[in-house]
């Protein structure tokens, strides 16, 4: 079996983990965790850890709580996301209600970790959505995520985008020049005030120039 295979059989095999747990989490937390899964391990894991990041500094989970041990108790618990009035007080219920046998997780193989983690970071995500009341997916953070921008930007840009009613999904086409002059205009201003806001003690030019190096 080739290199290629062999990945896109990992992950096929993470995938597989993720579907079945679908009664235990839902559907819409499966989908999430499957998109991050297909997104091949290395920058699984790197989204992984963004959102982790931002799920720290927004108060949504602690830094001691891993991805992989959050999503092993979604996996365990009696309760789904439905049974609760707020992703919030499910991971409550998550850290405080579910006790998990670390030795087994430690021995489960790369795969199964890899749907855990995944699991926990659509949980997370679910969380950064509901505290910020907007929709922010995994291809967003997985853009922002391969930039290794840090968690405070990260908020500042999700904040921006909302406030100017863009859509986070169309960043990775601002990057890469695709949208109309226009739409990039408006991208472009949006990431102005959001670093404004972040580093207000910048002149606007050195501002332009930190927004223009995200380009590069």
């Amino acid at each position: 079996m080739g290199f290629w295979s062999s990945v896109s059989s990992f992950v096929s095999s993470a995938c597989s983990v993720i579907g079945g747990a679908v009664s235990k989490i839902g559907s819409e937390i499966v989908k999430v965790a499957t998109s991050i899964t297909s997104l091949g391990v290395s920058l699984a894991e790197k989204v992984g850890e963004a959102i982790k990041s931002v799920g720290i500094s927004l108060g949504i989970i602690r830094p001691e709580e891993s991805m992989e041990e959050l999503g092993e108790k979604a996996m365990l618990s009696e309760k789904t996301p439905n049974d609760f009035d707020s992703i919030s007080e499910y991971i409550d219920h998550l850290r405080n209600d579910v006790v998990i046998d670390k030795e087994k997780l430690d021995s489960l193989s790369d795969a199964e970790k890899l749907a855990r983690s995944s699991i926990g970071a659509s949980i997370t995500l679910e969380g950064i959505n509901e505290k910020l009341n907007t929709v922010v997916s995994p291809s967003f953070m997985a853009t922002v995520a391969a930039q290794d921008l840090e968690a405070k930007k990260i908020i500042g840009m999700i904040k921006a985008y909302k406030e100017k009613n863009l859509n986070t999904d169309d960043y990775s086409l601002y990057l890469k020049d695709e949208l109309s002059i226009d739409e990039s205009h408006k991208h472009g201003s949006a990431l102005v005030e959001a670093y404004q806001k972040l580093e207000p003690e910048l002149t606007t030019e050195q501002i332009e120039d930190k927004v223009m190096e995200l380009k590069s």
